[in-house]
């Protein structure tokens, strides 16, 4: 542990850091990849071999879930140790630190989200265990059931039990790396927001006697301090937060990737399938509910950690700044010019996590939707 035992969100560390530590977890996460590897190897022979489009537009969606699966279990184990350092770096201030008012707002903010993650991670669960359950025809959807069907009868129920299990542990491991993501946000904005406080506290003199605060020794010491720790401090936050970004930049491109394809996947599997989803509605019920969270969440804090940075910028033009000394303007232009581009949480020079890009993509998604719509008629 790099960080206090008193992290007011334990419980986003818990599940989406420190189970990636944790040796029995790390041998089910590499037993679980490599199982899907192989059995995605196989599936792409007897793709090959049958060359039939039916067949293969039926089980595609499970087949690019794959990866998607692989991908979350490979970006988990990155995105964790980036967690791990970006603690470590900003050193992260208690929450106490800089009076009540702001730690009332911290502790409600931080009780919200670790409710979030309760109530998804509890839905997870349950989808976990609904897949465990077998349900009619569940060989047409999961080419493994299939594979086991076909070529190990004697030992079907056997294997299938073993596949059906690993749902549960997916439960847990999939969203993992997405609260990760979020467990950080969380707490760059919470960081941000004690530094504000501390912009802030320059501008309130030691008495109300601004004539003598240019001539007040005291006054502009105090300032002074205030100025040089507050850049300090802004660059350890940037610092962090832009490394934490580097490393987790292609982990973040290879999951938008894999989800984009596999959208793509089940949209097609949609327009094609003739069956029936009776019986089946409270699995994807239970798959859509953690998923629509976390979007809404992520791209939340992504737009109130740019929210957050801009205001120091915002409160470092409200300063006082005739009030000091020719060696605290100095200062306070060096500070001004590093608060001035806010921070964002960007996976490149053009994209960043926010609301225009919710916009976007729920527009694209609304689109596609209504394509959809329209071809199935």
């Amino acid at each position: 542990m790099f960080y206090d035992s008193d992290d007011c969100l334990w419980l986003f560390r818990l599940i989406s850091v420190d189970i990636y530590q944790l040796k029995p977890m790390k041998f089910l996460l590499k037993l679980t990849f490599f199982s899907v590897v192989v059995f995605t190897g196989i599936q792409t022979v007897i793709f090959l071999k049958k060359l039939e489009i039916y067949y293969f537009v039926k089980y595609q969606p499970l087949y690019f879930g794959s990866f998607f699966i692989l991908v979350t279990i490979y970006s988990g184990f990155y995105i964790s140790e980036a967690a791990h350092n970006f603690m470590r770096q900003i050193e992260p201030w208690p929450i106490n630190r800089l009076g009540p008012v702001l730690e009332k707002r911290i502790k409600r903010q931080s009780v919200y989200f670790n409710i979030v993650l309760i109530v998804s991670t509890v839905v997870s669960l349950i989808s976990g265990i609904l897949h465990v359950l077998p349900i009619e025809d569940d060989e047409e959807i999961f080419y493994t059931l299939a594979f086991f069907q076909e070529y190990f009868p004697k030992w079907q129920r056997y294997l299938c039990f073993v596949y059906r299990m690993s749902f549960m542990l997916l439960a847990i491991v999939m969203p993992a790396p997405f609260f990760t993501f979020i467990y950080l946000a969380c707490h760059g904005q919470f960081q941000i927001s004690m530094m504000v406080q501390v912009l802030k506290r320059i501008n309130k003199p030691n008495h109300s006697e601004e004539s003598d605060l240019l001539v007040d020794k005291k006054y502009q010491e105090r300032t002074n301090n205030l100025l040089k720790f507050s850049i300090k401090r802004h660059s350890q936050l940037i610092n962090a937060g832009r490394e934490a970004m580097s490393r987790v930049r292609f982990c973040c491109f290879l999951i938008s990737i894999s989800i984009a394809i596999l959208f793509l996947c089940v949209i097609v599997f949609l327009l094609s399938f003739q069956g029936t989803f009776e019986g089946r509605y409270l699995r994807l019920a239970t798959l859509i509910f953690p998923a629509g969270v976390i979007f809404v969440h992520a791209f939340f804090l992504g737009q109130g950690v740019e929210n957050m940075s801009t205001q120091t910028f915002e409160v470092m033009l409200q300063s006082s700044w005739y009030q000091w000394n020719k060696e605290n303007k100095k200062i306070y232009l060096i500070n001004l010019a590093y608060c001035k581009n806010p921070f964002k949480l960007e996976f490149n020079h053009s994209l960043s996590l926010g609301y225009e890009l919710a916009v976007s993509i729920l527009k694209s998604v609304y689109s596609v939707l209504s394509v959809m719509g329209y071809l199935k008629r």
